[in-house]
C-alpha cells in the first residue's frame, strides 16, 4: 500500500466515533446540548464537554463519558501526520510516553526540522536540542501540542517567530508518492455511416488508444489509433511512444522516446531522443509563474497587505526592520500591486511596486532549463537530420529576465542561437530577443543565414479594467529559417535538386498580432484581436481583425461579433453576427434545457442555427441536444444527439439530416487499470490517478459522482494533480447496511504520472436495530456500549432504547450492554427481524440485569 495514502482527515477511530454519534442523533428526536461551551480556542488541544442527560427523552440516565474528552493517543512508537498551524507537513514516526498522567510526544532535532521550527533561534535563547525527548512546551513557551487517535495526527500550534520560513504551497518531496506498478488502456473509438443520395453509402471507423506501463518510477506512454474506411482500406499508426522519470533534485523530468520542445524560445518541433528539462509542477504554488519580490522596512511590529486591482492577495505580520516578501502568487498577467504597513501603533503608509508579465519573466533567483538531443521527427520528410538543443532561462531581479538558447543539426546542415531578456517595468511587460541562423544545404548547394527579432508587450490597467493580453511583432530576414524549415528545404535540394537561397519557400517577413480586452461593467465586455502577416516571396499579405461584446441579462447571455480577413488570393472576406444562450423554464439547475440561437453573414451568405441542449439524471449522466443550420445556400442540416457517461465508460450518438445525405455516428470512451489488486474499469482515464479500494463498499460513490466501487471493491479517480496534496473521498450513500467505511477520506500526495494505491477500511457485519428496555420496563441508558461475548464493540444505544448494532459473524448474537454502573444481558432473535422502509432490520429484543 502507498505510503502516502495514510494521510486521512478521517481515518478509523474519527469516523467511528462520528459514525456513532450521527446514529445516536438519527434514532433519537431530542437534542444534545453541551453545557458550558468556552470560546473557540485556536490551539489544537481538545477541550473537556460535559454532557447532561436531563435533554435526552426517555433515557432513564445517559452514559456519555466516553464524548467528554480527546481520544489521546497510545504510548509507543506511532506512525502519525504532523500538522503545524493547521497544515499538513509530513508522515512522522513519533515516540509518545507518559508524564504527569498525560500523552507526552517527545521531540528529537529531527522532528522540529521537519516541523519547520527555527532551531538555531532556539539554541541562541540557551536550550540544548541533543536529548531525544524534549518537550516542545518548554521550548517554546506559547506552543500547543495535541496528538490525537481519532486522525492519528499530531497536531502542533507554534508561534510564527519560531518558524523557519517556506514557499507557500510547499510540499515535502518525502511526500511525493510513485504510487504502484499497473498497466493502464484509455480508449476512444467511433463508428460512422454516411448516406448520400450522389455518392451511396460509405463506412468508417476509428479506434484511439493510449497505453501506459508504470515501474520503478519510471512511466512509459504509448498513442496509436487504428482507422477504417469502406473505401479507403484500413492503417494503424503509432503516434508516440516515450518513458519519463522524475529528476528531484532538479526538478525536472528525464524523457526518453517521441516527445516535442517546449517551444518557448525556439519553435516547437517533435522529435525522437532524450530530454532533460525542468517541471514547474514540482514548485510550490507561490513559486510557479511570476511575480516580484516586495521588499521594505517596518518601524514596529508591523502588518504588510498586498493589494491588486482592490483585492487583497497576500498579507503577513512583520518583525522590526526590513522583510522580504518572496511568495507572492502568480497572477494572470499582472497588474501593478499596492503595498500596505500598518504599524503596531496604527499608522499607515505605502507604496507601488510594478507588477506586469509575459511568458518568459521569471522570479528573481529562480530559472528554467532543457536540453535535447535526438532526430527530428517529420513523416514529410525523408531523410530527418539529428540535432541538440539547449536553453536557460533566469530571473535575475524583479524587472530583469534573461534567456538563451542553441540549436545545432548533424552533419552542419542547421545553427541556431537565441539571445533575450524580458522587462517589468511600470508601463508593462516586455521581452525582446533576436534569432540567428544558418543553413548549409547539402551536396555543396551553397549556404543562407538570416536572424529574425521579436518583442512581445503586456499591460494591465486595473483603474479602467483593461488588459493587452499580449502584443506580438516579429521581423524575420529573408534568409532566416527555423531547424523545421531548414531540414524541409534541404530535403528538396537532395531530392529535387533546387540550390541557393529560396525566396519563393513562403518564409515569413513581419508578423503582428494583438489581443484585448475591456471590461464595461453591468455592461458587458469588449475584446478585440487582430493579426498581420506578410512573406519575403510577395505573397498576398493576411490580415484579420475581430471585434466582440458579450453581456449578461438576468439569465440570458448574448453577444455581438464582427470580423474582416483578407486572404490569399487578396480578396477579403467580411462576417458579422450575434449569438443568444437563454435557460427555458423555471428551473435555475444546471437541468434547466438551454436555448442556443446564433446567426452569421459573410460573403457566403446568411446563416442561422438554433438548438436546444440539456442534462438529465441525479448526476447528470445523460446529456441530449437538437440542432438545426438555415443557410442562403440551400445546405440545410438537423442534427440530434444523445449521451450517457457511467461509472466504466461513456457512449454517445448523432443523427444528421441534410440535403441529399443522412448520417449516423455512434462514439464511446473510457479506459481500464491493471494493478496488483486486479483489472478496474473507469469512464476516463488521466495523466494522475489514484486506485480506490473500500472491500464490500459496492456502489460507494467517488467525488466526482460518477465513479463509484466495483463489486470487487476497487475504484479509479482520475483527476489528481502532481506534487500537490489530494484529497479524495467516497460517499457511503448507496451502499448495504451491512457495511461500514470506517474512513470516508484519504489525502494522497502522487508525483505525475503516478498511479497511487488508497485503502478505505471498512467494517462488515449484519445490521440491526434493536429496540429494548430493562427489566423494569425503563429504557437504556443513552450511549450505552453494546458488546459481543469476545468484549467487542458492536453498536451503542441511542434514543429511546434503540441500539444500533453490527455483528462481526452471524453467531455473534450473545450480546451484553454496559454502561456506567451497570449491565445486562439482551435476550432477541435475529431471525424475528424485518426491513423498515429504509431497508434496515429491526427488531424487538429485552435486557435482563447480570
Amino acid at each position: 500500500m502507498s505510503r502516502i495514502a495514510s494521510l486521512s482527515r478521517s481515518t478509523p477511530a474519527a469516523y467511528r466515533r462520528n459514525l456513532t454519534v450521527s446514529i445516536l442523533a438519527v434514532l433519537g428526536t431530542a437534542p444534545v446540548i453541551a453545557l458550558a461551551a468556552p470560546a473557540p480556542d485556536p490551539s489544537p488541544e481538545p477541550q473537556n464537554v460535559e454532557f447532561t442527560s436531563a435533554f435526552l427523552s426517555g433515557s432513564a440516565s445517559a452514559d456519555l463519558s466516553r464524548f467528554e474528552r480527546g481520544n489521546p493517543i497510545l504510548p509507543g512508537q506511532q506512525s502519525v501526520d504532523l500538522y503545524v498551524n493547521d497544515a499538513l507537513i509530513s508522515r512522522e514516526t513519533v515516540t509518545f510516553r507518559e508524564a504527569n498522567n498525560d500523552i507526552q510526544a517527545c521531540f528529537d532535532l529531527n522532528l522540529l526540522v521537519a516541523a519547520g521550527i527555527d532551531t538555531t533561534k532556539l539554541e541562541a535563547e540557551g536550550h540544548a536540542l541533543d536529548g531525544d525527548c524534549l518537550d516542545l512546551r518548554e521550548l517554546i513557551a506559547d506552543a500547543r501540542v495535541h496528538a490525537d487517535a481519532g486522525d492519528m495526527g499530531l497536531h502542533l500550534s507554534i508561534p510564527q517567530s519560531y518558524l523557519r520560513r517556506s514557499a507557500r504551497g510547499y510540499v515535502d518531496p518525502k511526500l511525493w508518492d510513485d504510487g504502484v506498478t499497473a498497466f493502464t488502456l484509455g480508449y476512444s473509438a467511433n463508428v460512422t455511416n454516411t448516406d448520400n443520395d450522389f455518392g451511396g453509402n460509405t463506412r468508417s471507423g476509428y479506434l484511439g488508444l493510449n497505453a501506459g506501463l508504470n515501474v520503478a518510477g519510471w512511466r512509459v506512454r504509448n498513442q496509436s489509433y487504428y482507422s477504417w474506411n469502406q473505401r479507403g482500406g484500413s492503417d494503424f499508426t503509432n503516434i508516440s511512444t516515450y518513458a519519463q522519470h522524475d529528476v528531484d533534485r532538479l526538478k525536472s523530468q528525464l524523457t526518453v522516446g517521441d516527445t516535442f520542445t517546449s517551444g518557448q524560445l525556439f519553435d516547437s518541433v517533435g522529435f525522437r531522443g532524450v530530454s532533460l528539462a525542468t517541471d514547474d509542477r514540482m514548485l510550490p504554488d507561490s513559486m510557479t509563474g511570476y511575480a516580484p519580490i516586495v521588499r521594505g522596512v517596518a518601524e514596529t511590529n508591523a502588518t504588510v497587505e498586498i493589494r491588486q486591482a482592490g483585492y487583497v492577495i497576500y498579507q503577513m505580520s512583520v518583525a522590526p526592520g526590513p522583510f522580504e516578501i518572496s511568495d507572492l502568487p502568480a497572477a494572470g498577467y499582472g497588474g501593478d500591486l499596492q503595498v500596505v504597513v500598518t504599524e503596531a501603533d496604527g499608522r499607515q503608509r505605502s507604496f507601488n511596486v510594478p507588477f506586469a508579465a509575459v511568458p518568459n519573466l521569471l522570479r528573481p533567483g529562480s530559472w528554467r532549463y532543457s536540453a535535447i538531443a535526438g532526430e527530428l521527427r517529420d513523416q514529410n520528410l525523408t531523410d530527418a537530420p539529428k540535432f541538440v538543443e539547449a536553453t536557460y532561462q533566469r530571473g535575475i531581479n524583479n524587472w530583469l529576465t534573461g534567456y538563451a538558447g542553441l540549436q545545432a543539426s548533424d552533419g552542419d546542415l542547421y545553427r541556431s542561437a537565441v539571445v533575450g531578456a524580458a522587462f517589468n517595468t511600470p508601463i508593462g511587460a516586455v521581452s525582446v530577443d533576436v534569432s540567428g541562423s544558418r543553413v548549409n544545404f547539402s551536396e555543396d548547394r551553397g549556404s543562407q543565414s538570416g536572424y529574425s527579432a521579436r518583442a512581445t508587450y503586456n499591460k494591465n490597467i486595473p483603474s479602467t479594467n483593461t488588459n493587452f493580453a499580449l502584443a506580438a511583432y516579429r521581423y524575420s530576414s529573408q534568409g532566416y529559417a527555423d531547424l523545421s524549415q531548414a531540414a524541409q528545404w534541404d530535403d528538396l535540394i537532395r531530392n529535387q535538386g533546387m540550390n541557393g537561397l529560396l525566396k519563393d519557400s513562403g518564409v515569413e517577413r513581419n508578423r503582428f498580432s494583438v489581443s484585448m480586452s475591456q471590461s464595461l461593467g453591468r455592461a458587458g465586455s469588449l475584446s478585440l484581436t487582430g493579426s498581420r502577416h506578410d512573406y519575403w516571396s510577395g505573397r498576398d499579405v493576411n490580415t484579420s481583425y475581430q471585434l466582440g461584446w458579450s453581456a449578461r441579462w438576468r439569465r440570458a447571455n448574448f453577444g455581438v461579433n464582427a470580423g474582416r480577413s483578407r486572404i490569399n488570393d487578396g480578396s477579403y472576406d467580411t462576417t458579422y453576427g450575434m449569438t443568444l444562450s437563454v435557460p427555458l423554464g423555471n428551473d435555475r439547475s444546471v437541468r434547466a434545457p438551454v436555448l442556443n440561437v446564433g446567426t452569421a453573414h459573410d460573403t457566403q451568405g446568411n446563416r442561422v442555427q438554433a438548438g436546444v441542449a440539456g442534462v438529465a439524471g441525479d448526476r447528470y449522466q445523460y446529456s441530449y441536444g437538437a440542432t438545426g443550420n438555415f443557410s442562403d445556400q440551400n445546405d440545410d442540416t438537423v442534427n440530434l444527439y444523445g449521451g450517457w457517461r457511467g461509472a466504466y465508460g461513456s457512449v454517445n450518438g448523432s443523427y444528421t439530416q441534410g440535403t441529399g445525405t443522412r448520417s449516423q455516428s455512434v462514439s464511446a470512451q473510457g479506459g481500464l487499470v491493471v494493478h496488483p489488486g486486479g483489472v478496474t474499469l473507469a469512464s476516463s482515464l488521466g495523466e494522475t490517478m489514484a486506485i480506490l479500494h473500500a472491500d464490500g463498499a459496492k456502489g460507494a460513490r467517488l467525488g466526482d459522482g460518477i465513479g463509484k466501487i466495483d463489486r470487487r471493491g476497487y475504484a479509479i479517480t482520475n483527476s489528481l494533480m502532481p506534487y500537490r496534496l489530494n484529497e479524495v473521498s467516497l460517499d457511503p450513500k448507496g451502499i448495504s447496511y451491512d457495511v461500514e467505511l470506517e474512513q470516508t477520506r484519504a489525502t494522497v500526495v502522487p508525483r505525475a504520472g503516478a498511479i497511487i494505491p488508497v485503502s478505505f477500511e471498512t467494517k462488515t457485519g449484519s445490521a440491526y436495530v434493536i429496540q429494548t428496555t430493562r427489566d423494569d420496563g425503563k429504557p437504556l441508558p443513552f450511549g450505552s456500549e453494546v458488546k459481543s461475548a469476545s468484549g467487542g464493540v458492536v453498536g451503542y444505544v441511542g434514543q429511546n432504547g434503540q441500539a444500533f448494532v453490527r455483528l462481526p459473524d452471524d453467531n455473534s448474537v450473545a450480546l451484553t450492554i454496559d454502561w456506567d454502573g451497570g449491565q445486562c444481558a439482551l435476550d432477541w432473535q435475529p431471525a424475528n427481524a424485518k426491513a423498515n422502509a429504509a431497508g434496515l432490520n429491526v427488531v424487538a429484543g429485552s435486557c435482563h440485569a447480570r
